[in-house]
C-alpha cells in the first residue's frame, strides 16, 4: 500500500490533514463528503477506500477552527459541509459508545437543519433525487463501543494469543477492573501496539493501516471489516 501521507492530497481521494497551525478550513472536492469523529478514523476510512478503489469521496474530521473536536462537534461539520454546492452526500462514521441509539440520534438531529436527508436507520444510505446521507456507528451494527474495539476483533482474528496476552495483563492491572468498557479496549489496543511495533510503539491508530509506520497485525482486506466495506460501498455508488 501506498503510503497514507502520500494519498492525504491525492488527485482523486482528498483526506483532511491532521490539525496544526496553518491549516484552514476542509475544501471538499468531491460529491461526497465523510465525515470522522476523529483522526484515528480518519486514517481507516482512507485506507479502505484506497483499497476498495473509491474516488469519488472525500474525508474530514472535527477540528478546532471548525468550532470544535470529536462527536459534539460533527454536527458543525455537517452544516459546514451543506453550504458547499459540490456536495450532494454525507456520511457520519461516529462511536457508538454505550448508547448506539442516542448517538445515532444525535447525528440526525444535526442532519435536520441542512440540507441533507435524514436518515432512518443507521447502516442504511438515505437517498432524494439529488441529495444522500448515512451514518456508521462504531464497531458495527446491533454493538456499543467505538474505533478501538472494531480493530481488536481484527487482531483476535489474526493473533488471538495477543488477545490471550493483553487479557492477562488487565486482570493483573490494578484499578484496571473500573474502566469503562471503551477506556478497557482503549488501553488493550494501545498495549498491542507498543508490543507489537517495533517501528514505532507508540503509534497512533491513525497509522497503523502503512507498513511504513506500523508493523501491528491488523490488515485492511480483513473480514471484520466488510460490513464497514459495504456500506463505503453503497454509499458511494
Amino acid at each position: 500500500m501506498a503510503s497514507i501521507l502520500n494519498l492525504l492530497w491525492s488527485k482523486d481521494l482528498k483526506c483532511d490533514r491532521k490539525e496544526e497551525t496553518g491549516i484552514g478550513l476542509f475544501e471538499p472536492e468531491s460529491p461526497y463528503v465523510i465525515v470522522c469523529e476523529g483522526y484515528q478514523d480518519l486514517g481507516l476510512i482512507c485506507a479502505l477506500l484506497t483499497h476498495l478503489g473509491i474516488k469519488n469521496c472525500d474525508v474530514t474530521y472535527p477540528k478546532k477552527i471548525e468550532g470544535g473536536n470529536g462527536k459534539d462537534a460533527i454536527c458543525k461539520s455537517v452544516t459546514l459541509l451543506a453550504g458547499a454546492p459540490i456536495v450532494k452526500g454525507v456520511l457520519v462514521v461516529t462511536d457508538a459508545d454505550d448508547d448506539a441509539p442516542g448517538a445515532f440520534a444525535k447525528i440526525c438531529v444535526g442532519m435536520s437543519t441542512s440540507k441533507f436527508p435524514i436518515p432512518k436507520t443507521p447502516f442504511s444510505v438515505e437517498k432524494t433525487k439529488s441529495m444522500r446521507s448515512g451514518v456508521f456507528l462504531m464497531p458495527g451494527s446491533g454493538k456499543n463501543g467505538a474505533l478501538e474495539h472494531l480493530i481488536l476483533e481484527i487482531v483476535k482474528t489474526e493473533r488471538p494469543d495477543l488477545i490471550t496476552c493483553v487479557e492477562s495483563y488487565r486482570r493483573c492491572t490494578a484499578g484496571a477492573e473500573a474502566w469503562s468498557d471503551n477506556k478497557d479496549a482503549k488501553m488493550k489496543m494501545q498495549c498491542i501496539v507498543a508490543a507489537t511495533c517495533e517501528k514505532n510503539p507508540y503509534c497512533s491508530l491513525s497509522w497503523v493501516w502503512d507498513s511504513k509506520y506500523a508493523t501491528i497485525p491488523v490488515k485492511i482486506d480483513s473480514p471484520v471489516l466488510k460490513e464497514l466495506s459495504d456500506f463505503l460501498i453503497a454509499f458511494a455508488s
